[in-house]
């Protein structure tokens, strides 16, 4: 007697898997081609939208570049060079507050030349100085740190014109332009030019090709200054110094008549001296029991 077989129920589990996998794969399909389609056109838009502004500004700049082309726009190009201006008159008072910084103890010596530091001092430094000296370009920042360093505002330096004549004519100039800058900005404006002068010409009479700018850097009436260089009363009082320094014994440049005004002793230093000298020299005519000690002890045993 055969036996009847069992349906199977494989098969259908089989094929209703398959019809569910299926179907899921589908619908995780259709899902998948939705969020394409939508991310899609999310970016087409994005695309539109950055076109349109792009056009926008290409707009706009076509339209205030014609404006310029044209001679209009007359408030954007008022605005812009407003904007320049602006600019270029920072960059000029930045740098003269750079070129006077330096020169706050400026004033005038009692006979009315440019001095630097306590008028009251007891020590004189008489600088017989020549602008286009290089050896005075050297030395100019000794005298400086001199009456910066000492003690109580004990020494002052006043300066005196001595241009060399092979270093002519551009020595002279170079002392009238300075003398013409302190007709409108004082002797700070003046002890401000002499740095300037120094840090830019090339020396030995050969000066620089800047210095037609002068005015306009030290924020000078441009007509008056060039009244000045050539006005008769600054030419004297250049050859006025020359005089005083022949008569004082200077035959070169830099020189350096150091004076004690409590006792009126002075002694003439002759060329770019380090600072240690002007310090001898100083404290020989402040303390003179110790430079006459000095000059009096035995020599030292060998």
């Amino acid at each position: 007697m055969s036996q009847l077989k069992k349906p199977s129920v494989v098969g259908p589990l089989v094929i209703g898997c398959l019809v569910i996998v299926a179907a899921g794969a589908s619908v995780y399909a259709g899902y998948q081609a939705h969020d394409n389609e939508k991310n899609i056109n999310q970016v087409k838009g994005l695309v539109i939208e950055n076109s349109n502004m792009l056009k926008s500004i290409q707009a706009d700049i076509t339209y205030h570049t014609s404006l310029l082309k044209k001679g209009g726009g007359a408030d954007l190009q008022g605005s812009v060079a407003e904007a320049l201006i602006n600019i270029e008159n920072d960059k000029v008072a930045e740098a003269q507050a750079n070129l006077y910084k330096n020169w706050d103890a400026s004033g005038e010596s009692k006979d009315g030349h440019h001095m630097y530091g306590n008028p009251s001092a007891r020590f004189t430094l008489i600088n017989y100085s020549d602008l286009e000296c290089p050896f005075c370009k050297r030395f100019h920042e000794t005298p400086k740190y001199l009456v910066d360093s000492a003690k109580n505002g004990m020494v002052n330096w006043v300066w005196r014109h001595f241009p060399l004549s092979f270093h002519e004519p551009m020595a002279s100039k170079a002392a009238m332009m300075g003398e013409c800058v302190a007709q409108q900005k004082g002797s700070k404006g003046f002890w401000a030019f002499t740095e300037y002068w120094f840090t830019n010409s090339a020396g030995n009479g050969q000066g620089f090709a800047g210095s037609d700018k002068i005015p306009e850097l030290f924020g000078l009436n441009k007509e008056q200054y060039e009244s000045c260089l050539t006005d008769p009363v600054i030419i004297k009082k250049i050859k006025d110094d020359m005089q005083a320094g022949n008569v004082a014994g200077v035959t070169g440049t830099p020189a350096t008549i150091v004076i004690d005004n409590e006792t009126g002793k002075t002694e003439t230093i002759v060329g770019a001296q380090p600072f240690a000298k002007f310090v001898q020299v100083i404290e020989g005519m402040a303390h003179p029991e110790r430079a006459q000690a000095q000059e009096t002890a035995p020599p030292a045993q060998k």
